[in-house]
């Protein structure tokens, strides 16, 4: 790939959520190559949504299309609804669906049934307009469920949109310990009325819960991803609640450009004043 394609590329993928193919269409104006960019276009079109964790829409209802279940040749795994559907991520359309083969481990199963469970009720309360995916996998003997959760608003007439990715780790070994649970918190947030400003955050947590039956366990990781999540974003409320009197004044000047405060009472005997008043 050449240096014009690497450019074209990184710009798709950075784009804010929600705004991608305006993006698109701002780097085809630029670039004035279309055959540059269709052959960048399915490469960088599938990082981006698997990267967003994007929900769509499938005959059976709403799932993720993330790297988290993802099969092969444009097929995700949506234990959910029990399929694997396909994805065209030019398109952006679910391209039909087949029954779950041999996707899903049986011994990891009911664990990985109880937190789809318990994470869709989280996802509920919290991300009523969100989606959530559960997966399992193994890793050096020990048992690995998944939990990815994506929540968009974007509201291009008010000039802003974002997204909230978590996405949790489970390691265990069932029978009895502690599982390793590991978060991964990212929001991307943009607004755009007559500027440009971005919150990007990539936060990592890691708890440690007691491994028991399947809904127990489940019930108990769900209590500690609430708290982890719920301590963010007052976290980070605090944060801006300050930031007024913090980072934003930092940015303001304290003094005028004469390094003298304005006496407004005399406020006519400045030029601009003077220019105000007529004189």
């Amino acid at each position: 790939m050449g240096d014009a394609a690497v450019i074209v590329s990184e710009f798709l993928r950075d784009a804010p959520s929600g705004e991608f193919m305006e993006v698109v269409t701002d780097v085809r104006t630029l670039l004035g190559n279309d055959d540059l960019l269709n052959s960048v276009a399915p490469q960088s079109f599938r990082e981006y949504n698997l990267d967003q964790m994007i929900v769509v829409d499938t005959p059976k209802g709403k799932a993720l299309v993330s790297k988290f279940n993802e099969v092969a040749g444009g097929e995700y795994l949506d234990p959910a609804n029990g399929q694997v559907f396909g994805f065209d991520h030019i398109k952006g359309t679910v391209s039909g669906s087949r029954a779950i083969g041999g996707e899903l481990d049986g011994e990891i199963e009911p664990f990985r049934k109880a937190l789809e469970g318990a994470a869709q009720a989280y996802r509920d309360e919290h991300y009523p307009n969100g989606g959530v995916g559960v997966f399992s996998s193994r890793e050096g003997g020990q048992f690995v469920v998944t939990v990815a959760l994506s929540s968009a608003l974007f509201n291009p007439k008010n000039f802003w949109g974002g997204r909230w990715r978590s996405v949790w780790t489970i390691k265990f070994k069932p029978g009895g310990g502690n599982a390793d649970v590991k978060g991964n918190l990212r929001i991307q947030v943009h607004y755009y009325e007559e500027g440009n400003v971005q919150l990007n955050t990539n936060t990592e947590k890691s708890k440690q819960v007691p491994v028991t039956d399947a809904a127990s366990f489940a019930q108990a990781v769900f209590k500690t991803i609430a708290a982890v999540e719920n301590d963010f974003h007052a976290a980070l409320d605090k944060s801006y609640g300050t930031m007024g009197n913090t980072t934003f004044k930092a940015l303001r000047r304290a003094l005028p450009i004469t390094r003298k405060k304005i006496e407004w009472d005399k406020i006519t005997q400045y030029k601009i004043g003077g220019d105000l008043g007529g004189k």
